[in-house]
């Protein structure tokens, strides 16, 4: 029995010594297990570190690479542009740092520069009107200048030098000297007598010159010198036709004595420009005075002619043909043909012409362009407003010298920048302007000037 329990006991031992070695046992391996999981985070972690660094200074040669490129970019368009070694040495080079600051200057700058803008328009919006008033009656005269001096420089198609007729002891015209531009209307004035038709007829070889000498083109032109004469087209006084023909009949006769090949195409376009298709085919008999005048513009214009010569073309014309002829010239003088044209009708002539030649007793007493001929010395400026009393006490604060009549405020040689400050000032101060203009003589009030019967010269 003692035995028994004896053998119990050192069993009991053995078994707790067992339990004892395997809790050990498990305490190792837990141990190894933390470790080595320790060991394995710090190896991972050690790896991304290095895979960062890696990829940081992949990064890092990259945008080295890209700045480096950018620099030789820079330096070859400047060698491009300069063609010289030498000029690089005076190439401003900035590492990134510097780059970025300039970049961020600029971008400043930028915006700087688009607040100032937008303040401007505000302000400008304010005073749109009043700009709009001022910039349009100064790009008016600005315009009209530009178109001369465009005009001032295309070549001269025509030359009269020391031109003069004489019959017995009469002299008709006496040193007649101008010339024409190509595309230039050039209106001839004077009174009955004063020698437009004489000098006409000398240009187309139908006059003899007594002195004096023509040029077309460089060629010589006049009585005798017909060859230039397929370059003019005329119609002198009044035009003459076969009147027992058509209208289109008379155009094809003209044809076949011109030195130009002439189809029936062209003849047909010369009627319809001059509006005559409808009566073409009716003789001539039957035509009005001013069917007539027309049918003498088909005839003048059926050759091609650089130089058209008109006298008293509007003679027998209604107010719309009359009105139809001048846009007629407008157009033809728009392809480059120079016209010389004379009439009654000053008002027609100042609306057509480009530059105006006044004769008296046979001598030329002016010639200018339209604008400078019927300008004055003394340029009077007019604006009209809906309020002259509140304007008038305006005007004296700025103390510009003014005459008030009846159609409004009238300024003498009134600069640009004056007239610019009183609109901006009567528009500011709530008053509404009418009118502003430049008050000009028409050409026929200049006209009785130049020739004497109409107050002094």
């Amino acid at each position: 029995m003692t035995n028994k329990l004896k053998e119990q006991e050192k069993l009991n031992e053995n078994l707790i010594d067992d339990e004892k070695d395997l809790s050990n046992d498990e305490s190792i391996v837990l141990f190894e297990s933390t470790n080595n999981k320790k060991n394995i985070d710090k190896f991972s972690k050690n790896d991304f570190d290095n895979s960062k660094q890696e990829d940081l200074e992949s990064e890092n040669i990259k945008g080295n690479s890209e700045y480096l490129e950018l620099l030789e970019e820079i330096k070859n368009k400047v060698s491009e542009e300069n063609n010289d070694s030498d000029n690089l040495e005076n190439t401003l080079v900035m590492n990134r740092e510097e780059l970025d600051q300039a970049i961020e200057k600029e971008k400043e700058k930028l915006n700087k520069d688009e607040t100032l803008v937008t303040d401007l328009k505000l302000s400008e919006n304010s005073s749109n009107d009043v700009s709009f008033i001022a910039n349009e009656v100064a790009f008016n005269d600005v315009n009209a200048n530009k178109q001369l001096e465009t005009k001032e420089n295309k070549k001269t198609v025509l030359e009269v030098i020391g031109l003069k007729k004489k019959i017995g002891l009469k002299t008709i015209v006496e040193d007649i000297t101008f010339d024409m531009r190509e595309g230039e209307i050039i209106g001839l004035l004077g009174p009955n007598g004063s020698g437009k038709t004489t000098i006409m007829r000398m240009l187309v070889g139908l006059t003899k010159i007594s002195k004096g000498d023509i040029f077309c083109f460089e060629k010589s032109l006049g009585l005798g010198d017909t060859a230039m004469l397929a370059e003019v087209g005329s119609m002198i006084e009044s035009p003459e036709f076969y009147n027992y023909m058509t209208g289109y009949a008379n155009l094809k006769q003209l044809a076949r004595l011109s030195t130009k090949k002439i189809t029936k195409e062209k003849i047909k376009e010369v009627l319809e420009f001059v509006g005559l298709e409808k009566v073409a085919r009716k003789k001539v008999k039957t035509y009005s005075l001013g069917m007539r005048q027309r049918l003498g513009l088909a005839q003048a214009l059926l050759i091609n002619p650089k130089i058209l010569i008109l006298d008293e073309p509007v003679n027998g014309l209604d107010p719309q043909g009359v009105q139809d002829f001048r846009n007629k010239l407008k157009e033809i003088a728009s392809r480059g043909v120079s016209i010389l044209v004379s009439s009654h009708l000053l008002d027609e002539i100042e609306k057509v012409s480009d530059r105006i030649i006044v004769l008296e007793k046979g001598r030329i007493i002016a010639d200018d362009n339209i604008n400078n001929l019927i300008s004055e010395n003394v340029e009077k400026t007019l604006i009209a407003t809906y309020d002259n009393n509140l304007a008038e006490k305006l005007i004296k604060d700025l103390e510009i010298n003014y005459q008030l009549t009846e159609n409004g405020f009238v300024f003498e040689n009134l600069q640009r920048e004056d007239k610019a400050r009183i609109i901006s000032y009567l528009v500011n101060s709530y008053v509404e302007i009418d009118t502003v203009k430049v008050v000009k003589k028409s050409l026929e009030e200049r006209f009785l000037e130049i020739t004497g019967k109409g107050g002094t010269k």
